[in-house]
């Protein structure tokens, strides 16, 4: 995508919304404007049928039923809830430890360092997943929550969710993975996978902003303990009168992740590795990591020798890309994910992340590939 003079190349920080998607949010706003809680009259009973058709999408694009679907405010919010979860375990249990990921969001490293709870990480492997091995060395009969990345923001890693599934299963331990990033790297059956609880994020899938959902395994209805009471509705898992036009948005947008997203993610890897062959042909950066098991859009770029804020500056208005997860942007620490994997403050003060996706294309890849070429060369 282009918009003006900008080559946007920030998906894993926000995509554009679909037209497809906004075409349903725009016509929802016409005419499902009802409160969905209304219960006495046609036009709430309508909006909550097409909330109903929208969880049902949600539903099957990660292989659950529609009333296992809480819809959110977003992912943070959802991640909130896996942590209440996690302290209702520990007030019920002699388990009072939550093992997080090491380079998981910062929005569940908040929650678990703050919920009282004594918090592990588990450390990586060579790829920048949450390393398995090590988590089988540190579950244990006091774990009551484990938390990871399904697919990092920042290096794109893809973790071995069912080898983590397994070892949970196996010691009784609650599983949570943030699948924010998952939709567009990979197909997802949550009963397969045998992951109870799961995040997810509209704005990270082509829909819109200020709705995510948390999704449920079966058995684990009974531990929820919402962030927002409200008065009660979705059966109490979730308080507040829900948005009808952004649920809608989100429903439309797992439908056509559903349909076309092998197809696109295929399409996305060929463009991500033709920008990647690009700069490092050229001798200027070098990818992060491996290409497989990685986000088909993620390139983690290490342009050796270059202050990566400063290289961006002087890309504006040109390339959109970040340096690190946008939640964290503006941070003067180096990322957490970076010194997770072991990069040193000097390298990880030189990597961006640039990320591709549905309206990226050849011209895009070149044109930013060329600017890039010229502003390094300058420097």
């Amino acid at each position: 995508m282009q918009i003006e003079d900008t080559i946007y190349l920030d998906y894993q920080a926000a995509t554009p919304i679909d037209e497809r998607v906004l075409q349903v949010m725009w016509a929802a706003y016409s005419t499902h404007f009802a409160n969905p809680h209304a219960a006495d009259h046609v036009l709430g009973w309508r909006a909550a049928t097409a909330i109903d058709a929208a969880a049902t999408h949600v539903a099957a694009l990660f292989g659950i039923q529609a009333d296992d679907v809480v819809f959110t405010s977003g992912a943070s919010e959802a991640n909130a809830m896996a942590l209440n979860m996690a302290k209702a375990i520990a007030s019920q249990t002699r388990r009072t430890e939550v093992l997080i990921g090491a380079a998981d969001h910062g929005s569940i490293r908040n929650e678990a360092y703050n919920s009282g709870l004594k918090v592990k990480h588990i450390s990586l492997d060579r790829r920048g997943a949450p390393d398995p091995d090590h988590l089988r060395e540190t579950i244990g009969d006091g774990t009551a929550l484990v938390s990871v990345v399904g697919v990092n923001n920042e290096n794109g890693a893809i973790a071995k969710l069912a080898k983590i599934a397994e070892l949970c299963s196996s010691h009784g331990v609650l599983f949570h993975a943030d699948l924010a990033q998952a939709p567009l790297a990979m197909e997802i059956d949550l009963l397969d996978l045998d992951i109870p609880l799961a995040t997810i994020s509209a704005h990270k899938l082509y829909g819109p902003k200020g709705v995510g959902a948390f999704l449920l395994g079966p058995g684990v209805s009974e531990l929820i303990r919402p962030v927002v009471m409200g008065a009660g509705q979705q059966g109490g898992r979730r308080g507040g009168t829900m948005p009808t036009e952004l649920i809608m948005g989100f429903g439309e947008a797992c439908r056509l992740i559903s349909i076309g997203g092998k197809a696109e993610r295929e399409r996305v890897s060929l463009l991500r590795n033709r920008f990647v062959k690009i700069l490092e042909k050229k001798q200027i950066a070098s990818l992060v990591g491996g290409r497989e098991d990685r986000h088909p859009g993620n390139a983690l770029m290490h342009f050796r020798g270059q202050n990566a804020a400063d290289l961006l500056a002087r890309l504006q208005p040109r390339i959109a890309a970040s340096t690190q997860s946008a939640c964290s942007s503006g941070s003067i620490e180096p990322s957490h994910v970076l010194s997770a994997m072991g990069i040193d403050r000097e390298m990880a003060s030189e990597c961006i992340r640039f990320s591709l996706g549905r309206f990226s294309d050849d011209g895009q890849v070149d044109r930013a590939a060329a600017y890039l070429l010229e502003q390094v060369a300058r420097s």
